[in-house]
């Protein structure tokens, strides 16, 4: 008992001997370690992007696919309604491409719930538009919203009043999908790649 408390009083001196010696003013100290110990994975400068389609009309009224690329890593069914709604680019403008989707289009909210998007819209949009006009217009809506294939079907309120909507074959349905507007269908898959 007695040398083991011998043995932790010299170890003891012997830590405090080492010690480092004050110094009246600080110094820096060079260190042999690498500067980053902990590389973090490379990040591209910004928000990351993702590109995606919707769809405009050619001059002959038939969907054309057009890549988009937005600063967003999760896509949003607003994000495409929004894209809809935006003016052509200039290239797209030049390629006769043009959108049925008025601007006076107001989104009020989505409900996605499995495969089946309502989404609301405020008044003074499409409920205004009519005829042929009317039918583009969601005919982009649709085939957009569905280009991913997690949505199958669209149910569209405005001011979350549940309407009909006309479809090219002449019926009224509450319930829209991609295959009531296949008159509308693109005549080539590829689509048209960012300006």
């Amino acid at each position: 008992m007695k040398t083991s408390l011998l043995i932790i009083i010299a170890a003891t001196l012997l830590f405090v001997g080492c010690g480092i010696p004050e110094d009246s003013s600080p110094e820096s100290i060079q260190t042999t370690f690498p500067e980053n110990m902990n590389p973090q994975p490379d990040t591209p400068e910004g928000e990351e992007s993702r590109t995606f389609l919707i769809y405009l009309l050619d001059a002959e009224s038939r969907l054309t696919p057009v890549q988009r690329d937005l600063p967003v890593t999760e896509l949003q069914i607003t994000d495409l309604i929004n894209e809809l709604i935006a003016n052509p680019t200039e290239a797209e403008t030049n390629m006769s491409l043009s959108t049925a989707v008025p601007v006076s289009l107001s989104l009020a909210g989505v409900i996605l719930e499995e495969e089946i998007a309502t989404i609301n819209f405020q008044p003074g949009g499409l409920e205004i538009v009519e005829g042929d006009q009317l039918t583009e217009a969601l005919a982009q809506i649709v085939w957009t919203v569905t280009e991913t294939g997690d949505v199958k079907f669209i149910i569209i309120s405005i001011d979350q009043e549940f309407k009909t909507w006309p479809t090219p074959d002449g019926g009224d349905q509450n319930i829209l999908t991609r295959n009531q507007f296949i008159s509308y269908a693109p005549e080539t898959p590829d689509a048209i790649p960012l300006g």
